[in-house]
């Protein structure tokens, strides 16, 4: 998805850790997608690249902190033949 400044702006302006943290994986991925056209562009001023970049970390370390609970979550076969989550150590 391609995204104006002004729409990045009204989505990134009512950002939070919470809404972060509310958004789906392919979600954050269209934003930063959004943010990075932008910034290669020449519509955004060096301020507002840097407030996009600091935003676009957020939500890469979002999208990292998503991704490493979905891999440490391995499912272990029980005797019974049923799987359960693996608590390691």
């Amino acid at each position: 998805m391609s995204y104006e400044i002004d729409e990045l702006d009204k989505i990134l302006e009512g950002m939070t850790d919470e809404s972060i943290a509310d958004m789906t994986i392919e979600e954050k991925m269209d934003i930063l997608d959004g943010i990075i056209e932008n910034m290669e562009s020449d519509e955004s001023t060096l301020n507002e690249s840097f407030s996009l970049y600091e935003k676009g970390m957020k939500l890469v370390a979002s999208c990292n902190e998503a991704i490493d609970r979905v891999e440490k979550e391995v499912l272990k076969l029980e005797e019974d033949g049923s799987l359960s989550v693996f608590e390691g150590e």
